[in-house]
């Protein structure tokens, strides 16, 4: 699946972190979603990030092959147990598009930073 995500909404909070990329302009009955979060208060540092691709019913704790973010756009590749339990082959790898300023850009860098803390294995920056 690939997508252009013009709605890019980094947000971390006392207790979690998340980044959103969405396009809600090309079918907004159901947009093209990608998110990511995890835990972040104290005592859950080694909680499981967990991301999904335009609804709950397309999320998972952890199950990422990689996540490859550069200035422009993002790349995920799912493990295919994940793949065959969301039964979307069009969900193995998801791509999203987007322009943001580079104040945004920095703000979304730390969010994905915190999200993937420890799971440096996959998490790369272009």
């Amino acid at each position: 699946m690939k997508f252009i995500a013009t709605y890019i909404e980094p947000y971390t909070n006392s207790t979690t972190a998340n980044v959103m990329f969405a396009d809600p302009e090309t079918n907004p009955d159901q947009p093209s979603v990608l998110s990511f979060s995890r835990p972040i208060e104290p005592g859950f540092e080694d909680s499981a990030y967990y991301f999904e691709i335009n609804d709950q019913s397309y999320g998972s704790y952890e199950g990422l092959e990689f996540v490859k973010l550069s200035r422009s756009n993002i790349e995920i590749k799912l493990e295919q147990r994940v793949v065959e339990k969301f039964g979307e082959a069009d969900f193995a790898e998801v791509s999203a598009e987007f322009e943001v300023d580079d104040a945004k850009y920095q703000v979304i860098l730390e969010t994905m930073r915190r999200i993937f803390k420890g799971f440096e294995d996959i998490y790369q920056e272009l």
